[in-house]
């Protein structure tokens, strides 16, 4: 393995060469600027140098429009994120209501050829003991169902007429592939019900794709993906994290000398088009070849990221260095490995109004009704910290990367005039009552004011959004478009009402302001 810095650069070079262009590079992070079109070609790029060089990454994609890359060392990880342009807002909205549903069924296929070492990561890295696991063969989910054992001795004995002899059950599942996709997928709903009801994290060794492929349990024919492989794969569940085991085919065989150097080759290959073709919101790439301490490192890394973090050490840690405000209930820190999001936690041990729980359940409708989030912070999901469960958002940043300062900053140190504080307040406004979206807790101090061009600012909402408590009249505010116009534009006169106090004591210069 050539160093990441070594690494890095031949990776530039290469795309350089295929005329992708540097949008930005810092802190570790090169950023790409691309049309849609051209991301394939972007990540084919990526895929092939790592895997040639043995290096492990993840592509996340939990927004249409914005590809992040960890390309994975023992030092220090490197990132690539890659900004669509053009993409319609249709698009964004619809996308990320997919990343809502797909991220609650918790089923993560680990595919890779047979001596890659699928078993021995998995059960090194992740306890089968643990209550809130699943471990699952995909093999043995087909061969027990009903009607592959119906099936499977007739289909033998035919097979055994055609081939001369006895074939294995490898073969005759590559040859009946649509028997076994049919067993998975009536089993499939077995998996989502134990995910959403018994709260089960299911990993799968092996998945739909191995039968996607065929020929590979034969040696005496080449590997290759069935002539409709891309119709079949329509039919095959989408899932929200797939890792992908490879090693060299030297390594492989070693192990277990059930294939050849170019079915391992191809597999391979096939595996990643077949991502591409119906992509995963996260996927995984692990070298297997590599010291086994460091692949249960790169799975944990982004374990902690999907959500599913289940030893202390692999935890978030947060601590007051990374304390950005406090609310009554809430306190803010920024995120300890990615300085454009932050972290959101109750730190009330006694009564509280459940400000993350109603946060997330709000954001969640919003996405669910396909609302326009423009000017609100982007919520990832809960993740598990040292001090407990908390919620990951966007940072409100300028375009130069900088910390936005709150509207009410701007306000008291008249940064804008009335006439800009006046054209940002009818564009909320407007917004608000467009996508009938609830700010209920109206303080200046809850709306950021981001410089997003050069002398160009927008309002962003970073707190207060749905209701200030659970119980009915947050159920209210989701299910009457009636009573939720009503408390919007009661909300806002409100807020109008505190504006324009600020105002006034920003002119005299009196009273000075408390909390900005």
């Amino acid at each position: 393995m050539i160093d990441i810095e070594e690494f890095t650069q031949n990776l530039l070079t290469k795309l350089a060469k295929k005329n992708f262009s540097i949008y930005k590079y810092e802190n570790n992070t090169v950023k790409f600027s691309i049309t849609e079109d051209r991301l394939n070609n972007l990540l084919k790029i990526v895929f092939k140098l790592c895997s040639k060089n043995l290096y492990c990454f993840s592509i996340i994609r939990e927004e249409y429009d914005e590809i992040e890359v960890i390309i994975y060392s023992k030092n220090e990880d490197k990132k690539i994120k890659i900004l669509l342009e053009n993409v319609e807002d249709k698009i964004i909205l619809q996308y990320r209501k997919k990343v809502l549903k797909y991220k609650e069924y918790k089923i993560f296929p680990i595919i890779g050829p047979d001596g890659v070492g699928k078993t021995t990561l998995l059960t090194n890295t992740f306890n089968p003991k643990e209550k809130s696991l699943m471990f699952k063969r995909f093999k043995k989910i087909v061969r027990r169902s009903i009607i592959y054992n119906v099936t499977y001795p007739i289909n033998k004995y035919l097979l055994k007429k055609k081939l001369g002899k006895k074939p294995e059950k490898d073969q005759h599942d590559d040859i009946h592939y649509m028997l076994v996709i049919l067993a998975g997928l009536l089993y499939y709903p077995y998996l989502v019900f134990n995910t959403l009801v018994n709260k089960k994290i299911v990993f799968i060794d092996r998945f739909f794709n191995d039968y996607l492929l065929e020929n590979i349990s034969f040696l005496d024919k080449k590997t290759k993906l069935r002539d409709k492989w891309k119709n079949i794969l329509n039919y095959i569940p989408t899932v929200y994290w797939m890792v992908h085991l490879d090693a060299k085919a030297k390594i492989i065989l070693e192990r277990k000398d059930e294939l050849k150097k170019r079915d391992i080759k191809k597999y391979r290959k096939a595996n990643f088009k077949i991502y591409l073709q119906k992509p995963s919101i996260v996927y995984t790439y692990v070298n297997t070849g590599l010291d086994l301490s460091f692949c249960q490192n790169v799975l944990l890394k982004i374990s902690r990221r999907v959500g599913i973090a289940l030893f202390d050490e692999f935890l978030y840690q947060i601590n007051d260095d990374l304390m950005i405000a406090k609310g009554g209930e809430r306190v803010c820190y920024l995120h300890p490995e990615d300085n454009t999001k932050v972290i959101k936690s109750v730190f009330s041990k006694g009564e509280h109004n459940d400000q993350n729980k109603l946060e997330y359940i709000y954001m969640n409708y919003l996405k669910n009704r396909q609302k326009d989030l423009s000017h609100l912070t982007n919520c990832y999901g809960y993740i598990k910290t040292n001090i407990g469960k908390a919620l990951v958002f966007d940072r409100v940043l300028n375009y130069d990367n900088t910390p936005a300062k709150s509207f009410r900053y701007m306000v008291a140190n008249k940064i804008l005039s009335l006439d800009e504080q006046k054209v940002l307040l009818d564009e909320l406004k407007k917004y608000l009552e467009d996508n009938e979206i609830l700010f209920v807790d109206t303080s200046l101090t809850n709306l950021f004011c981001p410089e997003v061009q050069e002398g160009k600012y927008k309002i962003i909402i970073v707190d207060g959004l749905g209701a200030k408590r659970m119980g009915f009249k947050f159920w209210l505010y989701r299910n009457s478009k009636l009573y939720t116009k009503y408390k919007i534009k009661r909300q806002w006169e409100k807020f109008m009402v505190m504006y324009k106090k600020d105002v006034k004591r920003a002119q005299l210069g009196q009273r000075p302001f408390t909390r900005l």
